[in-house]
């Protein structure tokens, strides 16, 4: 299992950079130095949708193939028969995207009819029928789970990316892996109660912590660089080495 962080500047980038993550995931629209990502990182996910200008996109994929590693086709949330005419497109163009399931995965793939073996697993209205979907899904295929971060357990994926690991210093709470299961911590309620319970943890996690440059005291002062990185010591590096993919993901 590979997981693609999210980063879309400078201080992300440089947050993941210092964890020694691998994978990231960036928007066609913040990708405009791409290359001083390429020089940080293993492996780079490109993609975009319909809200930003498609030439454009592929004009970017053209120029720039060296510094990524896979790039969606350019596709349109919610809108199955549109995002397959466009791969098609882009599959006569010679372009090597990757196809996006939007809509109806099981239909959506049946259209694609074996044009690709590695396959996005985009947008569906409804929880229910999105997880029902993805269990019908063949498994001889490989898939990667776009913003499907809430997956990494379920075994549906070879890969996910997930923009979650920056909620601890953006929305003020994160979750936390442990003994199996996650635990919620929410920095906006609660505080005197949380302390302690963060405190036993990042005790817990402390070499994590240690390997990627912060401590309890900048937990403390809810620095934002210490809480940038929070979730990758307390939830990403324990759930992947809980999956037995701690080495495809993290370098240190």
């Amino acid at each position: 299992m590979k997981i693609y962080f999210h980063t879309n500047n400078k201080a992300t980038r440089d947050a993941l950079q210092k964890c020694g993550v691998r994978n990231v995931f960036i928007s066609f629209k913040y990708s405009h130095d791409i290359s001083t990502f390429s020089d940080c990182f293993d492996n780079i996910f490109i993609s975009t949708n319909s809200k930003t200008d498609r030439e454009k996109y592929y004009d970017f994929l053209k120029r720039e193939k060296e510094h990524y590693t896979y790039a969606t086709q350019y596709y349109v949330d919610n809108n199955m028969s549109q995002t397959y005419d466009i791969f098609k497109e882009e599959m006569n163009m010679g372009l090597n995207t990757l196809p996006v399931l939007e809509e109806d995965y099981v239909k959506h793939l049946s259209l694609l009819g074996g044009k690709s073996n590695h396959i996005c697993i985009g947008k569906m209205h409804g929880r229910f029928d999105t997880e029902d979907s993805i269990k019908k899904l063949p498994t001889n295929l490989k898939y990667h789970g776009m913003g499907k971060g809430k997956y990494l357990t379920k075994n549906c994926f070879d890969s996910v990316d997930t923009s979650l690991w920056i909620s601890a210093a953006m929305a003020k709470k994160f979750e936390i892996w442990y003994n199996n299961s996650t635990i919620k911590i929410d920095f906006r309620k609660d505080g005197k109660l949380t302390e302690p319970v963060l405190k036993y943890y990042c005790d817990l996690y402390k070499d994590n912590m240690e390997k990627i440059g912060i401590n309890w005291h900048g937990v403390q002062e809810r620095h934002y660089y210490t809480l940038l990185k929070l979730p990758i010591a307390l939830y990403y590096m324990p759930i992947c080495k809980y999956l037995n993919s701690y080495s495809d993901n993290f370098i240190k």
